[in-house]
This record gives structure tokens, sequence and C-alpha cells, in this order.
């Protein structure tokens, strides 16, 4: 032991040093890919450190029950453990920090464990003298709660601790509690706070109160009122649960279908924070979700079939059908099937492998034919069937009479007529049925409820005959915004038989501008950009809003373009490289990551090829954008270097932005170049420390 005992000092005077030298320099490391496990071991190792300081507090105390000499081996020899996964452990956890964690409480954390590891080492140092030992071990204790209170904080919120004893005095949820809070703030509370509250903001976003919810995150609005479809919320919940974008992350408590539901239909009412379950008329889908699903109390549905293995559910996974496991302590299974031109008749046929455990099935937009619903009518166990857009008719429901358990139709948007009724009223156990968009005119639709009495028919929407409504405004064909003078510009709508003016002066058209009838050459007439204005009309209907649409000079086009550095990236994004040159300049909020290249800890650095047009340069434009939140500049500065050969690069100009306080002038960045043709221009921009710089389109002129 006495030999190994150098070794032992050598190795944590080394870790330390370490330690400093990653702390001293934290904001200028890169950390590859391949050291960031051993970073995600962080919450694998700390337990150590923790127990063990507890535990040589405990043998301090009762050192005098212990003989003098055993004592001191096991003393010491436990001190050099502690001080060794100590620093391991606050290694580890620096290493995780680095992949882009940025709250509050995350920096106190962090803090603390590497003030409580230098604490540890150094006890091992004055041993000997066993008062200052004793302040520096009960320091280290102290540290331990302090830290381990603030690492809490970040896994489970910084409520969890007194989460029990609030929850008992929150009030009584009635129909006059609005909704929000009574049923759609508890599924984010106990879905998504966690990572997302005022000392833990992943992604820049704050989950616990309406108000940072409005705010939205780096990547945008949480989401669309009247648009579930495109909320960002919705989107992340719906990826794969292995995509990384895929939200909660894996491992963490997943939102139930019946949590999508309610914030699905919650979001296309509206995102009303205010409105309340009484002030919702009677045949209001959300309505019906909250009374139906959530108004009363109720225990998980038990279920006399097995459960299925996770072999064979996983066999049945693929990337046009999800099957899952409704919650770990229910057997029931819920499937759904995707994409209409991959779909394959073996897709439905392999659910006879689980047809006792299948409760919920969506078929929606689909190819199912009549003859597919024999296999449907096989899941006995079957409550909740979506049908919706496909190519049924009332004859397909009538082989649906196995499913004696069925409680939810919805076929909206299929070939359903009167007949249907015969079907549906086999069917004993039914509670709704969704009918908009069918061949049911409105005295069918009344005989339906009149002839099933318990059984809620939503239709929908329903227009008033006598009221007028507005269209949509016209939607624009070209893939990108970004053109050469004397491209064509082609408008469209979705409504057939609907007319569409405009103008190019920038006026408000109406009823004398030019008609829109083919794609028309727009001029930019030696201009950097033009705007032209539109609007829709058709008898019958309101005029639709005029929406504007501005198109920008391409310039000169580079034949090549490559990042040193990928930049903040997500499935949502696709490259870089295609993000800068992709012919779109949005202008829709900054954030939004489908339209921004982001980066922060590394620099943008694009090597631009024009080694075979080599067209004379005289200007480069950044298209940047700014959060929301930002005050001040997060620019360092902006580099263009010049080469003839991508390796012996000279420096062309350079302009400096860290003080820059007319923040507009950032949204697009000019820098002018000795006017010369360039074969290979690289262009750098250095993001300030903990800012992010983000990108929406490179352009040469």
């Amino acid at each position: 032991m006495k030999k190994a005992i150098p070794f032992f000092l050598n190795v944590l005077f080394f870790l330390h040093v370490l330690l400093a030298f990653l702390v001293l320099f934290e904001g200028h490391l890169k950390i590859p890919f391949w050291v960031q496990p051993l970073g995600r071991m962080h919450p694998l190792i700390l337990h150590f450190p923790v127990a063990f300081i507890v535990l040589l507090v405990v043998l301090n105390l009762f050192k005098k029950q212990l003989d003098p000499v055993s004592f001191e081996k096991i003393n010491y020899s436990l001190l050099l453990l502690t001080s060794f996964t100590t620093v391991l452990a606050t290694l580890m956890g620096l290493l995780l920090s680095l992949e882009g964690y940025d709250s509050e409480l995350l920096t106190l954390h962090k803090w603390v464990g590497i003030a409580l590891c230098f604490v540890i080492y150094a006890s091992v140092w004055v041993y000997s003298c066993g008062k200052v030992f004793r302040v520096l071990l009960y320091t280290g204790l102290l540290g331990v709660l302090v830290g381990g209170h603030f690492g809490a904080g970040l896994t489970h919120g910084t409520n969890f601790l007194m989460e029990p004893i609030t929850a008992a005095q929150e009030e009584v949820v009635d129909e006059n509690t609005p909704i929000y809070t009574a049923y759609v703030a508890p599924v984010l509370k106990a879905k998504c706070t966690s990572c997302h509250n005022p000392q833990k903001h992943k992604g820049d976003l704050d989950l616990t109160t309406i108000e940072a919810i409005t705010k939205g995150g780096e990547n945008g609005e949480v989401w669309l009122a009247h648009n579930a479809e495109e909320s960002l919320l919705l989107k992340r919940v719906a990826l794969p649960l292995e995509d990384e974008e895929h939200m909660p992350p894996e491992g963490k408590p997943q939102l139930t279908q019946e949590e999508i539901t309610l914030i699905s239909t919650w979001i296309e009412h509206g995102a009303d924070d205010k409105v309340t379950y009484a002030q919702l008329q009677e045949n209001d889908t959300l309505r019906q979700l909250v009374a139906d699903k959530w108004l009363k109390s109720f225990e998980e549905k038990q279920y006399a079939f097995n459960f299925v293995g996770a072999e064979a559910i996983k066999e049945l996974n693929n990337p046009y059908r999800t099957v899952v496991q409704k919650s770990p302590t229910s057997p029931a299974v819920e499937v759904a099937i995707f994409g209409r031109s991959a779909f394959k008749d073996e897709y439905l046929n392999e659910l006879d492998k689980i047809k006792e455990q299948v409760t919920y099935l969506s078929l929606a937009n689909l190819p199912i034919t009549n003859g597919h619903m024999k296999s449907v009518g096989k899941l006995r166990n079957l409550e909740h069937l979506v049908l919706n857009f496909t190519d049924i008719d009332s004859e397909g429901i009538g082989a649906l009479q196995g499913c004696t358990q069925l409680e939810s139709l919805s076929l909206s948007g299929t070939a359903i007529n009167a007949s249907v009724l015969e079907h549906l009223q086999k069917l004993k156990g039914l509670k709704e049925v969704f009918v908009w968009n069918t061949q049911l005119n409105a005295d069918e639709i009344e005989q339906l409820r009149t002839k099933l009495p318990h059984v809620i028919i939503n239709e929908g929407y329903v227009p008033d005959p006598e009221e007028e409504l507005r269209l949509t405004p016209p939607t624009l064909v070209n893939e990108g915004n970004i053109i050469s003078s004397g491209d064509l510009i082609s408008l469209g709508h979705k409504m057939k038989g609907v007319s569409i003016k405009y103008t190019l002066d920038g006026s408000r058209p109406d009823s004398t501008s030019v008609a829109f009838e083919k794609a028309f050459p727009l001029d930019l007439k030696g201009k950097r950009q033009q705007t032209v204005k539109a609007y829709a009309y058709k008898e019958g209907w309101l005029p639709s809003n005029p929406v504007s649409y501005i198109f920008y000079d391409r310039g000169l086009v580079p034949d090549a373009i490559e990042l040193v550095y990928p930049g903040v990236l997500s499935s949502y994004t696709g490259e870089a490289e295609k993000i800068l040159t992709d012919a779109i300049r949005s202008n829709e909020k900054v954030g939004f990551s489908k339209f921004w290249a982001s980066f922060n800890k590394k620099p943008l650095e694009a090597i631009v090829d024009f080694s075979v047009s080599t067209p004379k340069i005289k200007e480069v434009v950044l298209s940047c954008g700014l959060h929301y939140k930002q005050k001040k500049s997060p620019i360092e500065f902006i580099a263009i270097w010049a080469s003839d050969d991508k390796e012996n690069w000279q420096l062309i100009k350079k302009e400096g932005f860290a003080n820059e306080s007319n923040l507009d002038r950032l949204k697009e960045i000019s820098i002018q170049l000795p006017e010369q043709s360039y074969k290979y221009l690289k262009i750098v921009g250095q993001p300030k420390k903990d800012n992010t710089l983000r990108v929406n389109q490179l352009f040469f002129f």
C-alpha cells in the first residue's frame, strides 16, 4: 500500500492540473465527438464521491470506537479514493456541460462541483493537520449537499423536493378553470419542464409559464394557434423515439396518446390560455374531449389480455408503421401506419400477430378500401379507429362487427353515406363518430343523432349558408425567393376557380390591378430586391387579405461551397451548406431552424469556390438574424480571405462588429472587397463568447 500511495498522489496531481486547465480555457475548447461519451458517464460516476464523502464524515465522527492504526489506514485510503472519484466525476461533468447546456442552475452546479473537488484534494495534503482536515471534510459534506441540490434541480426540476407538499396545496380544478391551467400545463410540468425551466432552459426554451412559452426558444414558437400540424412541440413529440430531436428524450416519461390529443385539440381550438370548459359550446370538439377523457378522474383501464413481448413490438416497427405499448403498466398497444404511396397490405395484415392487444389504430390518408376492413375487423379489442380520408364507403363499416369494444370511429373525408347508419347501430359500444367532409347531408347527420342517441356525432365546423367566408391569400409556387432578373414568378391558390391580382410597385392590389394568368418574368431593374403584392378573389367569397412576397437578387453563383464546421444542426435544418445556398431567404422569425444555420462555440468558416467561373467580385453579403432577446451584437468579426489554391490564404478584409450598436446593420452585413477575380474565398464569421451567429444566405456581387 505504501508503494501505491506516491503513484496515487501523482495521478491526483495530474487530474487536478488537467481540471484547472479545462476550467481556465473552457471557452476555447473544442471537444471531439469521441470524447463526449466520457462526459455522459457523469451521472454514473457522481454517486461514488457522494457516498465516499458521507462515509468519511461518519468514519471520523466514530473514530474513537475504532483501533487507531486501523482507522488511519482506512481513513487515508478512503480519502484518496474519494479525491480520485470526485475529480473524475467533475471532469466528466465539465465535458458534459461543453455539449451545449446553458442555464444558471448548471453554472451553480458546475462551480460548486469544481470547488468541492479542490476542497477534497486540499484535505489530502493537510491530512496530518487534524483540525484543518476536519474543517475541509465538513465543508466537503456541505458542498455535496448544495451541489446535489442543484444537480437534482437540473434533472428533476427546482421544485422536485417540495412538489408533494405544494401539489397538495393546489386549487381544485372545476369547469371554470382555464383548460390550459387545468389540463395542458400539468402535462407540460410532468413531461417537459424538468429540462425547460428558468434555470435549465434547453434550446433557450422555458415551458413553466404561458408568458415564457409565448416567447418561444431558439427554434421558434412552441405552437401555432389553429395549426397543430405545424406546431414545433407536436412535431418533436411525433419524431421516432430514437431520434435525437424527439421530445421528451429517450429515457424520460413520454406523452401518452391522450395527452398528445389534448394538446393538439387545444392548439387547433386557438391555444387560448383563458378559455374554460364552461365557456365552450356543447358540440365543441375540445369540450367533448375534456368531458370524456379529462374532466372525470379515472384510473387506467384494466385489460384481460396479456402483454406483447418487446421483441415482437420491435419487429413490427418500421419507417411506415409505429407500434407502441400504451403505457408501461398496460398491455394495450397503439398502432399508426403512414405513407400513402409506400403502403403495403402486409403493414395491416401483420397486425394479426397482436390482434388481441391493439386498442388504437390510425390508417388516415392511406389507400384503405373495403377489402382491407376484414383485417381490421379481427382486432376485437380495438377502441379507437381512425379512417379519415381513406377509400372506404359505408359497406366497409360492416366488417367492424367483430370490434365489440370500439368506442371512437373517425370517418371524415370518406365516401360514407346514409346507409352507414345500419352498420353503426350494430356497434353497441360506440360513443363518438367523426363524419365531417363526407357525403352525409345535414338531414342525414341529424338522423344519425336521432337513431344513435348515445353517440356523439361530430360534423366539425358547419358554415352558415348566408355567411361569406374569406379566402386565404395566394401562395408562391416558386421553390425559392432568390432569383436572377428575368426569372419567372408563379402564384397559385389551393381552391379552384380563384382569381389573383398583383402589383409590382409596392401598392396594395385591388380590382384594377394586373390579373395573374401565367408565370411572368420579374425584372429587378438593377435593384437588390423587388416586392410582389397579391390577393385572391372569387364570387361568393370575401377577398383574401393581401400578401407580400419579397424577391432578392441572386448575384454571382459560386461553383461550390463547403463548411469547415457544420454549425448547430438538427433533423429540421438539413445541411448548413444547403441552407446558405438554397435560394431561400427567410422572412420568418429568427431562430426557426429550418432556415437558419447557427454557429456558437465554433465559427462560420465557409470556403467558396469560384475557380471555374472566376467572376470579378466586389462585395460579399451575409444575411444574418438576431434572436428576439438579442440586445447586443452577437458577432465578434467577419473576415474575408482569398486564395488561388485553398492552401495559401491572404486576408482581404476584416471588420469588427463586437461593439456594433445598430443591430439592424447586422441583419444584412455587407463587406466591400477590392474588385477583382477570386478563385477561392474563405468567409469567417466569429460569434462572441456565449452568443450565436445565425446565417440565412450568402450573396456575392
